[in-house]
């Protein structure tokens, strides 16, 4: 079962559409600003990672044609969500959104 998360979101599956071009994603917190210091990244199961930009509500991506380039169709990521936890000076990582690249045969 997946529960909510303090950011406002509920973690999804959902396949991620990449073509030739740039990667261009964002998402708004209705509830708003997303807590300082916390980081919010998509990590693709080839290693590859792309953190998000924070501002305020907002996280956003801007990925360049040359990264988007190195995953493959069909590979798995995961958007983990990182909050700062003052009291063990680590973080308390969150699953926000699965699943796979996804690249039409004419991308």
């Amino acid at each position: 079962v997946r529960v909510p998360l303090m950011i406002g979101w509920t973690p999804v599956y959902e396949d991620i559409a990449l073509n030739r071009g740039d990667f261009i994603f964002s998402r708004t917190r209705s509830e708003g600003p997303i807590q300082p210091g916390t980081d919010i990244e998509i990590a693709w199961a080839n290693g590859v990672n792309w953190p998000g930009d924070i501002d305020g509500d907002t996280v956003s991506w801007r990925v360049e044609s040359t990264q988007v380039a190195a995953v493959p169709d069909g590979t798995a990521f995961v958007i983990w969500v990182r909050y700062p936890n003052s009291t063990t000076g680590t973080t308390d990582d969150y699953e926000w959104i699965a699943g796979r690249a996804r690249r039409s045969a004419r991308h």
